[in-house]
């Protein structure tokens, strides 16, 4: 990997949330929505000890997802599958018995369904997780990933609030391990090299990319660098990837970088849990 400039990049993970603030009645409870990137599974939960409690153990907060009534509403039953390692939500006690009886653990009643602003439900079949929304937007773009659309789950008093800051939304990276040596792309050509001797800019991109949960392999990030940048570019001398390639690759994929100059910025930003880039002549 050959870098024409010294580059050491902090990388971090701007989240961004779309909806309608409104504001919170005496009557209501906030639902806080949590993720987790490594299993892709969404948790919803009033209870505020929790929600922080899996953030400090990796999962990433996604703000508020609706208001919820205190009481009066419709149960909403959460069910655990220990073998899948995922969470369901219903009000339908018929479809909580069912589950029962095919293994999966009834927990508690994670919240009381009511109002009139519906949340919707989507289901994955690759992974067999559901996710609850109150963002019409947000079903849609699912489905038209291949989600299939459930239509209402249950009801709330009011939207929440994506942006809040109630828990950090500082995005959780979870460490993991790709190498450029892989026999799965070792020998793959990108521009006039091939991954195994020129592979690294790339697949430490697509490691910190896995980091936050979005999969892509280093022979996709190569790609991409090649055709946006200088990746293995055969018009200039070298191979492999310089500064410029590495800054426009991650821009590409939506990530803000910092560059660290200190040493001590260095070590704060790794005890942070964030990913860094180091490359060098």
């Amino acid at each position: 990997m050959k870098i024409k400039k010294e580059l050491l990049l902090l990388l971090s993970l701007t989240m961004i949330g779309v909806g309608t603030v409104h504001a919170q009645a005496s009557t209501n409870v906030p639902l806080y929505r949590m993720y987790n990137s490594n299993s892709g599974e969404h948790f919803y939960t009033e209870n505020l000890y929790e929600a922080t409690s899996l953030h400090n153990v990796g999962w990433n907060y996604e703000g508020i997802e609706s208001y919820e009534p205190v009481t009066g509403g419709a149960p909403v039953y959460r069910l655990y599958n220990p073998n899948a390692g995922v969470h369901f939500y219903t009000t339908s006690a018929y479809e909580k018995q069912n589950l029962v009886n095919r293994g999966w653990r009834y927990e508690l009643i994670a919240f009381v369904s009511g109002g009139n602003i519906p949340i919707y439900r989507a289901y994955n079949a690759h992974n067999s997780q559901h996710n609850y929304t109150t963002s019409a937007g947000e079903q849609n773009n699912l489905t038209s990933l291949g989600w299939s659309n459930e239509g209402i789950a249950f009801y709330a008093n009011a939207y929440g609030n994506p942006n809040d800051n109630t828990i950090s939304r500082q995005p959780v990276w979870h460490s993991n391990f790709l190498y450029q040596n892989d026999p799965r792309w070792a020998n793959v050509r990108v521009g006039d090299s091939t991954m195994a001797p020129e592979g690294c800019g790339p697949t430490a991109i697509a490691m910190i990319l896995n980091g936050y949960g979005a999969n892509y392999n280093p022979v996709q990030i190569a790609r991409t660098a090649n055709q946006i940048g200088n990746y293995n570019n055969p018009n200039i001398p070298g191979d492999g990837i310089d500064g410029q390639t590495v800054v426009k690759t991650l821009n590409y994929y939506g990530m803000q970088m910092n560059q660290i100059t200190t040493k001590e910025q260095l070590i704060n930003e790794l005890r942070s849990n964030k990913p860094v880039i180091y490359g060098m002549e």
